[in-house]
């Protein structure tokens, strides 16, 4: 098998080798063919002869009174040596045969030299067929060996157990009986334990009677101390809670009415504008019927509305003070409140959320943030105070 797969190797390796030698062999051929056919070329080439030609006047065309010339005879153009070319043809073949015979024998000995490669690499195989065989053998050998050894090993190694195993039965039965005398003194010493448990504990009962007797009398006296502390602190508690309550009753009326107050004045504030704006102080000068436009507001729309949109949002911003997951996505939690101004920028009411966000804390957070934000920026002076904002809230914009 290993001589076939050298042999195919070495085929492949001739056919790897043959492409080269067969170029090689074309390209000198050419080159031998480009001389012969320079030489013969060169030997060929016509050379340009100038004769003149000339006639007796007698016999011109002139003088013939018949009108007609004789015609001259051609002279025949001289032959190029057909000695020389015959030689330097021979020349040229022989050069070709050299070349050929030195390439053949450059094949002939790239044919010996892989012929003894292939004997080489045969000879190789075979000293490694025969070391192979060796080497089984030789495993064969060990193996018969370690066989024969594992069996010597059992052998005594199943001698050891038999007597291994007498000796633990001697000694189990050895145990068996020593038990046998120690659970017979157990069982005596049991009952002599026994019955002195019995007086302990009995001893140890009327101990303990006496002891919950004694534990239950302290207990009902804790009891009785700590009921009486929780009633004079659930007293002090609700007199706490009642001042608190008082307090807190008096601060939200106090508030209230502050509120009330600004918003009061708020929109007396805005009543005073609106009459402003449609009673111009310009209406009775010459000329401006209508009043000059300039002390006109407008209404915020379009770019101006969402400008002052965003200023709102600025503020309140923030204030938003809640962590944010980074695994948040945008648009996941959206919150939108719905706020009045006053004309002096303080709210008119507690901000109402027109959208809950899904995440109760994140809605609490914009809420209390949008109540420290008030007084809101009021806008320019050519624009009316919205009477109402709509914000809306991401809490992946808010995270810092």
């Amino acid at each position: 098998m290993k001589d076939q797969e050298i042999n195919e190797r070495y085929k492949k390796q001739d056919k790897r080798d043959l492409l080269p030698a067969v170029a090689l062999s074309a390209c000198v051929h050419v080159l031998l063919f480009i001389g012969l056919f320079s030489v013969f070329q060169w030997s060929t080439d016509s050379e340009t002869v100038y004769a003149e030609l000339w006639a007796p006047e007698a016999i011109s065309a002139g003088n013939d009174p018949k009108g007609a010339a004789v015609k001259v005879p051609d002279v025949p153009e001289p032959q190029p040596n057909q000695e020389d070319e015959l030689r330097e043809s021979q020349e040229a073949q022989e050069a070709a045969e050299r070349e050929a015979a030195a390439q053949e024998a450059l094949m002939k000995e790239e044919a010996i030299r892989r012929e003894a490669e292939r004997q080489e690499a045969l000879e190789a195989a075979e000293r490694e067929r025969v070391e192979a065989e060796q080497r089984a053998e030789e495993a064969r050998q060990a193996e018969e060996a370690r066989r024969a050894q594992e069996a010597r090993l059992a052998a005594e190694r199943a001698e050891a157990e038999r007597i291994e195993k007498a000796r633990q039965d001697a000694i189990e039965a050895e145990r068996r009986a020593e038990e046998e005398r120690a659970q017979k003194e157990a069982e005596r010493l049991a009952q002599e334990k026994l019955a002195k448990e019995r007086q302990a504990a009995e001893e140890a009962r009327r101990q303990a009677e006496a002891k919950r007797t004694e534990e239950a009398r302290l207990a009902e006296e804790k009891r009785f101390a700590e009921a009486k502390r929780a009633e004079e602190a659930r007293i002090a508690e609700q007199k706490r809670q009642a001042e608190a309550k008082r307090i807190a009753a008096a601060k939200k009326a106090e508030e209230e009415r502050l509120q009330r107050e600004r918003i009061r004045q708020a929109m007396r504030q805005q009543e005073l504008a609106r009459l402003n704006a449609e009673i111009d102080p310009n209406s009775n000068r010459s000329g401006t019927p209508n009043g000059d436009k300039r002390n006109r507001r407008q209404n915020l729309t379009g770019q101006a509305l969402a400008s002052y949109n965003a200023r709102i949002i600025a503020c309140v911003r923030p204030n938003i003070t809640i962590e944010v997951p980074s695994s948040t996505r945008r648009g996941q939690f959206i919150a939108e409140f719905m706020v009045r101004p006053l004309p002096n920028g303080e709210l008119a009411g507690a901000p109402a959320q027109v959208k809950q966000s899904g995440w109760p804390a994140y809605d609490n957070a914009v809420r209390n943030a949008i109540l420290k934000c008030s007084p809101f920026p009021i806008p320019d002076n050519k624009y009316n105070l919205p009477k109402e904002v709509r914000l809306r809230f991401d809490p992946v914009d808010d995270r810092r």
